[in-house]
């Protein structure tokens, strides 16, 4: 099993065409919570250049949480192991919410992968935050999302409901 993605201050690399997969992704499982996985070359552990759209597995209250079995995250470790990537975090959606992270949120983050949250609302994506827990029990850290293709930041994100940027 591959370990968390190390750490670059400054932000974060998402391939543009990856950063338009979620948004389509988090519009399409509204009003539930979608979500999946971010992966990358090992060689550049800070730049996403996949996203992995993974089943909701919440069954109690899927508009306001979000699971992923375990099952499903050994199948995403086993991809990456087989396409030469690494697991570096995952993405969710907040129907009708900011995106910000909430208390359940750091909760359940995973030290050293990156937390996606998009904000869905009335079925479109809106905007999009990307942060990290640098340590057990610390505060999340903001990372800034960049378009990799021209490494602009994006951390306020405007995903337009057809999917383009900006």
């Amino acid at each position: 099993m591959m370990g968390p993605a190390e750490g670059t201050p400054g932000g974060m690399d998402f391939d543009t065409d990856v950063l338009d997969r979620i948004g389509r992704a988090a519009a399409a499982a509204y009003p539930s919570e979608g979500c999946g996985a971010l992966l990358g070359p090992r060689g550049e552990p800070r730049r996403v250049t996949e996203m992995i759209p993974l089943e909701n597995r919440e069954k109690g209250t899927p508009q306001v949480r979000f699971e992923i079995s375990p099952r499903d995250y050994m199948d995403i470790e086993l991809e990456a192991e087989r396409s030469g990537l690494q697991l570096l975090g995952f993405w969710h959606s907040h129907p009708d919410h900011p995106a910000m992270p909430s208390p359940t949120d750091l909760s359940f983050a995973w030290e050293g992968l990156l937390t996606v949250i998009v904000s869905v609302r009335e079925g479109g994506p809106s905007d999009i935050g990307a942060w990290e827990l640098p340590a057990s029990g610390a505060p999340f850290g903001p990372v800034e999302i960049r378009r990799a293709e021209t490494a602009d930041l994006v951390s306020s994100l405007a995903i337009g409901a057809n999917g383009g940027g900006a």
